[in-house]
């Protein structure tokens, strides 16, 4: 008799078991469409933020060029160097656009996933900053043991695209810049990291240079949007990935992220 009551149990909490298991399933499944749904909202504003500034935007910058080329003569000294940072603000404006658009864009899936070599990504990367960086080749090394990656190419060359700039656009006056990249490995991750020798980032501030509209430091003459490093963050986390920053306030920072090892059946 008690066997035949154990035997019922038995059945009666592994179907519960069932039941709660298939509840959980549907209610992930339910958070993963509302997650996605959010993320398709916010994709929508941010394309049509970055579409509705852009011609008025165009329009002052447009504008303030004309004054200033047509009547340089005629306009008291005063005059021309308001209209020449109203000129600079549509500027940085124009590049907070361009990452809103960028931003909305920003759709990574793991079935555009690819084998990267990291250490040829790199040098491409270095080539294509060179047009707007004055740097000497020296000034950049790159490890020779990088691991292959596996992800989004293009968005992971944004990626160290973005830190990179950010380690020639905050050095320090009058120091030649170092930069190193390298890896380290794990049984799942690869950590990468950019260490550079600039201005470095007030403790107070790493926490908060990845959220949106943060600046890193406040040197004279680097412009940008503030959202730089908000991209990356969401880059890597699109890939799974993590990235935080070690930094010391005129010493330098290094910036470490991690990636997905490519599956042992892709890697050969």
């Amino acid at each position: 008799m008690f066997l035949f009551v154990d035997k019922n149990l038995d059945a009666i909490n592994g179907e519960s078991s069932q039941a709660t298991a298939a509840a959980l399933r549907r209610e992930l499944r339910l958070k993963d469409r509302l997650i996605q749904q959010k993320e398709e909202e916010l994709q929508n504003l941010l394309f049509t933020l970055a579409h509705e500034l852009k011609t008025p935007v165009g329009a002052i910058r447009g504008f303030t060029h004309f004054i200033l080329e047509e009547f340089s003569d005629e306009l008291p000294n005063m005059v021309a160097d308001y209209l020449n940072r109203i000129s600079k603000n549509a500027d940085r404006i124009e590049s907070i656009i361009e990452d809103l658009n960028l931003l909305s864009k920003l759709n990574i899936h793991e079935d555009s996933f690819e084998v990267i070599n990291v250490r040829e990504l790199i040098s491409d990367t270095i080539l294509e900053l060179y047009g707007q960086y004055p740097v000497d080749a020296s000034s950049i090394e790159i490890a020779e043991n990088l691991s292959p990656a596996y992800g989004h190419r293009g968005s992971i060359q944004h990626v160290f695209t973005n830190l990179i700039s950010n380690a020639l656009k905050y050095r320090r006056e009058r120091v030649q810049p170092k930069i190193e990249i390298g890896c380290l490995e794990d049984e799942i991750f690869l950590k990468f990291y950019v260490k550079d020798n600039g201005i470095g980032i007030p403790r107070e501030a790493q926490k908060k240079i990845f959220n949106m509209f943060v600046r890193v430091g406040h040197k004279k003459r680097v412009h940008g949007s503030g959202l730089g490093l908000y991209i990356v963050r969401r880059i890597i986390q699109a890939h799974g990935g993590e990235i935080w920053v070690r930094s010391r306030k005129g010493v330098g920072s290094t910036f470490y992220f991690t990636l997905p090892k490519p599956p042992k059946a892709a890697a050969h």
